[in-house]
C-alpha cells in the first residue's frame, strides 16, 4: 500500500501490525501519527465519556501507546505487545527502527494490539505502507483528497504547479496547503493563481522560473527572480550553475523523441518538467539551442577565470 492510500484504507480497518519502509522520514512519521489516531479513537472516546475532560481523555490514550527503539529485545516488543490496554481498546506499539526479529510474532499478532514497524524492507505478516517519496500522480491525487476534507477543490494544473513549487516534497506540500486553506476560507476552489498568490516556491522551482523568464525574453522577470534568490542567501555560482542545469532540461527535452517519464529519468527531473519544456518551447528550440550553447561557453570561462560569475549571469540575459 502507497502512504497516500492510508487515510482511506484506516477508515475501514485497523490491521494488527503494519511496517512502514521508505526513505522519506515525514512520511513515516505522518503514517505513524495517522494509524495512531485512528488506533486510540475509540479509546479516547471511552475515556471521554467516563470522566468528562478532553485532557483525561487524551491522557487515556497516550497510556495506551508503547514506544521502543532498537535497543529494545524482542520480547520486549511482544511483552508490549500482550499489556492489556487502559479502559479497553487497542494498544498501540511503536518500534523505530524496528531491527528485531519479530517474524514469529506476526505470523499471530494480538488483535487487542496495533504494532507499527519502522523498517528498511517490507516483513511478512505486517500490512506493507510504501513511504517512499510520492510521484506526482500520487501527490496531485493526495493534494485534491486533503482538500476534500476542507469542502475545497482544486484544479489539476494548480495541483501540479503546488507539487513543482514545493519540489514534489509532501513536507512542503502538507504546510502549503494549511496556508492554502486558511488564507481562502471562503473560496471553494483552488486555482494557479492562489498558488502563485501565497506559496512559498522552493529554490529550485524559482531557478525553474528564471530559466523560464530568459527563455522567454522577459529580461523584467528575470532579474526579479534573481533579486529573491539573492535576497535568500543562494549565492551566484549556485544561480548559475543551476540555471545551466535548467537550460540543459529543456534542450534535451526538445532535442529527445522519447516519452516525457524516460526523458525526465534520464535527466532526474518531472515528467511533467519535460512536459512543459516540450509544451511552452517547442516553437523555440533553435533559441533553446543557442543559449544552451552559450551557457556551456560562459560555464567554461568562468571556470578558466576568464569572466566572473557575476558578469556571466549578466552575459547570460
Amino acid at each position: 500500500m502507497k502512504f497516500a492510500e492510508l487515510k482511506t484504507a484506516l477508515k475501514t480497518k485497523v490491521a494488527p501490525a503494519y511496517c512502514l519502509f521508505g526513505a522519506d522520514v515525514y512520511l513515516i512519521n505522518k503514517a505513524i501519527d495517522l494509524i495512531r489516531e485512528a488506533a486510540v479513537a475509540h479509546v479516547s472516546d471511552v475515556a471521554a465519556g467516563m470522566s468528562g475532560a478532553a485532557a483525561d481523555a487524551a491522557g487515556a490514550a497516550d497510556l495506551n501507546i508503547s514506544r521502543l527503539d532498537d535497543t529494545a529485545s524482542t520480547s520486549d516488543i511482544i511483552a508490549a505487545c500482550r499489556t492489556v490496554s487502559f479502559f479497553g481498546g487497542r494498544r498501540v506499539v511503536i518500534v523505530k527502527p524496528c531491527v528485531q526479529d519479530i517474524a514469529q510474532y506476526l505470523k499471530n499478532p494480538d488483535k487487542d494490539c496495533v504494532l507499527i514497524l519502522v523498517a528498511e524492507k517490507e516483513l511478512r505478516g505486517a500490512e506493507p505502507i510504501d513511504c517512499s517519496p510520492m510521484t506526482p500522480d500520487l501527490l496531485i491525487k493526495l493534494i485534491a483528497n486533503q482538500l476534500a476534507g476542507h469542502n475545497k477543490k482544486i484544479t489539476p494544473e494548480a495541483a501540479a504547479h503546488l507539487c513543482n513549487c514545493c519540489g514534489n516534497l509532501y513536507s512542503r506540500i502538507d504546510g502549503e496547503l494549511n496556508k492554502l486553506v486558511n488564507f481562502f476560507p471562503e473560496k471553494g476552489a483552488l486555482d494557479t493563481g492562489d498558488i502563485n498568490a501565497i506559496v512559498t516556491k522552493t529554490a529550485s522551482y524559482q531557478i525553474f522560473e528564471l530559466s523560464n523568464a530568459v527563455c522567454g525574453g522577459n529580461i523584467v522577470r528575470a532579474e526579479e527572480v534573481l533579486r529573491t534568490l539573492r535576497d535568500q542567501g543562494i549565492e551566484d555560482y549556485a544561480i548559475f550553475g543551476s540555471l545551466v542545469s535548467s537550460l540543459r532540461r529543456v534542450f534535451y527535452s526538445l532535442a529527445c523523441k522519447a516519452p516525457n517519464d524516460t526523458v525526465a529519468a534520464v535527466l532526474g527531473c518531472s515528467p511533467y518538467a519535460v512536459n512543459y519544456a516540450r509544451r511552452d518551447y517547442r516553437s523555440l528550440a533553435p533559441k533553446i539551442a543557442w543559449l544552451y550553447a552559450n551557457a556551456l561557453d560562459l560555464e567554461h570561462d568562468i571556470k578558466s577565470g576568464k569572466v566572473l560569475v557575476e558578469r556571466a549571469i549578466v552575459l547570460m540575459f
